[in-house]
């Protein structure tokens, strides 16, 4: 307990007594601080003071950890926001260009037992999918989840889409050095770059990298196993060049290597803003249609800080948030029900397509690298 006990002048020397516990404290106004018989500047007393109180308010501050295979300079801002209107502090986890969302998938499966994150916000829904379905996202109906269309969501409330990605075939758009043969066809669709006039002239992701595995697995699920193989062998004949990444097919495409490129519609509208030589198109809008990737959040299994989680993820799934995630060209289009999207997606099972998702890229990476 404190106590005041008296103030009083002596010798000229203004002292204030405080008494806690067994010890008495003494403030002069000569910036003296004394311990019943030991005497101390004042300042450096008040700045240890006000480190602890400052170190305390820290340690007792709400905070979450998340693990997102957005980009960091798209998910920066929307966490300082969220920071800022609620008072949690996020740690942001992110992941490599390459390995985006395998990578973290892969640590989330390894912390399994002993779980760092609090919350996983993936930038396709393939990875989410197969963590819920291995129990490590658990169950959260968010209120902003309700007028999300029911093809973006779990019907055990395990993950949310929101706001959508899709995949694109970037074009060069710039000038030649040199007159290329003419297509026998004008390019729409994902199965043109079969076509053998495009040898040489073609690049895409290996299917192990970000959302290039999704994309091989809605083919092999929409277009059937031999199908899908025929046109993975017809992109090996055409000397299709994997690359390690979607950004760095667009850029690519951008330079003119390439003439065009499977990748990413954020990946074309960033390359866009350095160089105007590149374009992006919705591939099979008068066919099958092009891959919508929401992105998808969840509750981690075990957060250690669920109620602080669970704020953030009813501010990842707001409208507000979704636009945001438009505003910048990272989604393209709404993930809501009510949402006039001019586009055609394709009408894939996305649970199915996770579920042969491995299979899928392991046997289109066999092929396109020779081994079959």
């Amino acid at each position: 307990m404190t106590q005041t006990l008296f103030s009083r002048v002596s010798n000229f020397e203004h002292w204030t007594l405080f008494r806690i516990s067994n010890f008495e404290f003494r403030i002069s106004l000569r910036g003296l601080f004394r311990i019943s018989s030991f005497e101390f500047p004042i300042l450096p007393v008040v700045l240890l003071f006000i480190a602890c109180v400052a170190g305390c308010s820290r340690s007792s501050s709400p905070s979450v950890v998340l693990y997102t295979s957005v980009d960091e300079p798209i998910a920066r801002p929307l966490i300082n926001e969220f920071t800022r209107q609620t008072g949690i502090v996020v740690t942001l986890v992110t992941d490599t260009e390459a390995s985006k969302s395998v990578g973290l998938a892969e640590r989330l499966r390894a912390e399994k037992d002993h779980p760092q994150a609090d919350v996983w916000w993936g930038n396709e829904p393939f990875h989410t999918i197969n963590l819920a379905d291995e129990g490590l996202l658990a169950p959260y109906d968010s209120p902003n989840a309700k007028d999300i269309a029911e093809r973006f969501k779990d019907p055990q409330h395990r993950w949310t889409g929101n706001g959508l990605r899709v995949r694109v075939i970037a074009l060069y758009q710039g000038p030649m050095t040199a007159t290329p043969p003419p297509l026998r066809k004008p390019m729409t669709g994902v199965e043109d770059f079969a076509e053998p006039d495009l040898k040489d002239r073609i690049a895409m992701a290996r299917p192990t990298a970000g959302t290039t595995g999704g994309h091989v697995a809605a083919l092999y699920t929409v277009w059937g196993a031999e199908t899908a193989d025929r046109f993975f062998r017809a992109l090996r004949a055409n000397n299709v060049k994997l690359l390690g990444g979607n950004s760095v097919v667009a850029e690519e495409v951008a330079k003119n290597p390439m003439l065009f490129g499977l990748t990413d519609n954020d990946d074309v509208a960033s390359m866009a803003d350095e160089s105007h030589s590149i374009a992006a198109m919705l591939p099979d809008q008068k066919g099958v249609g092009t891959l919508a990737l929401p992105t998808t959040v969840g509750l981690v299994t075990g957060a250690r800080n669920p109620e602080a989680a669970k704020k953030l993820i009813d501010f990842l799934l707001t409208k507000e948030t979704e636009q945001k995630l438009i505003d910048v060209k990272f989604a393209m289009f709404s993930a809501r029900a009510d949402a006039k999207n001019d586009a055609k997606f394709m009408a894939v099972d996305y649970p199915n397509v996770a579920k042969g998702m491995a299979t899928a890229v392991r046997r289109a990476t066999s092929i396109l690298e020779g081994r079959e």
